[in-house]
């Protein structure tokens, strides 16, 4: 990846989103309301995520004797987890009523990256013994994570001995998204053999995922791992300020120091090297609608590439992303 292919495709992209957001292609969905619970003695945590963030981040809570009421601005779809016999969940218009026996308080928290509304209940007492109560579910249960694998197809990227950079980014992405499938809500990859896909195909397949998490992998001229985030100008108006590549990831810019930090940081940890952290305007980066990265990794004339150290980078960046959604 280098600064010819940003030029190069700067010009593609404005094209792509002006056409994009002429033609209103993509339409205002209802967003998905997820709802994580876990139990610790007598409290018990409601987690609610959102494919929309503004669902959560704008939401209200009320507390009446056993209710608990939760009031959202846009009509949603709501996927909840099952819950003990003492708790009842109800949705009725644009709110989520949660009926729970014994309750003494409640304490709300919220946090970001991405935005998440816990409410902690305390009840008098325990849940009865006969309760099915799920396990404890993990800090990224929610996300929906979309996994780009540079290049493809006759653009081969760089090339080094045995080595494709279009292989090599495809099996990191294919063996992360095996290691973390089952950990998140959903995940996906841009391309899943060695075809070829032009920019405008990723930028489409963006907007439908609608991604919590976008990570881009490829492989770098140096011998370390190198991570962009992207990048945009300093005054923020004027009248193209709407098709400019750089403004649609401005409002998740710094999220995406924070989630390069946390990748940086576990691949520092394993593999005992300082990575590089670059801000670059990136077409793919600049289009994303959430946190995004690109990880470069070594090249293979400096670093051995097995099934092993392809497994130690899939940890490093699920470590990463678990240590990044606990902020």
């Amino acid at each position: 990846m280098t600064n010819s292919y940003v030029m190069k495709n700067a010009g593609m992209f404005i094209l792509i989103f002006i056409a994009l957001s002429s033609s209103g292609a993509y339409g205002t969905d209802a967003g998905q309301i997820v709802m994580q619970f876990s139990q610790k003695n007598n409290i018990l945590r409601f987690v609610f995520q959102s494919t929309n963030d503004s669902l959560i981040s704008s939401s209200k809570v009320n507390e009446s004797y056993s209710i608990v009421r939760v009031d959202f601005q846009s009509d949603f779809l709501f996927n909840g987890t099952p819950l003990p016999e003492a708790v009842k969940v109800i949705q009725k218009d644009k709110s989520i009523y949660l009926n729970i026996r014994n309750l003494e308080k409640i304490n709300v928290s919220r946090y970001a990256g991405p935005p998440r509304l816990v409410i902690e209940a305390v009840i008098t007492g325990a849940l009865p013994l006969n309760s099915p109560v799920p396990a404890q579910t993990n800090e990224f249960a929610g996300l929906s994570i979309l996994l780009d694998a540079g290049h493809g197809g006759i653009d081969t990227g760089i090339i080094s001995g045995q080595f494709k950079e279009s292989a090599l980014s495809l099996s990191v992405c294919a063996d992360l998204a095996k290691r973390i499938g089952s950990k998140v809500r959903r995940t996906a990859i841009t391309r899943k053999d060695d075809s070829a896909m032009p920019l405008s195909q990723r930028i489409i397949d963006i907007r439908k995922f609608r991604p919590n998490l976008f990570i881009s992998i490829h492989v770098s001229t140096s011998d370390t791992f190198a991570i962009y985030t992207s990048s945009f100008p300093a005054v923020m108006s004027g009248p193209d300020m709407a098709y400019s590549t750089a403004y649609t990831q401005a409002s998740y810019i710094e999220k995406s120091r924070t989630l390069s930090k946390a990748i940086g940081s576990a691949l520092n940890e394993k593999f005992k090297t300082q990575p590089v952290y670059r801000e670059v305007p990136i077409p793919i980066l600049s289009a994303t609608s959430a946190p995004a990265v690109m990880i470069e990794m070594p090249n293979p004339a400096s670093f051995t590439y097995t099934n092993d150290s392809i497994n130690t980078i899939s940890d490093a960046i699920i470590r990463a992303i678990s240590d990044y959604a606990k902020k």
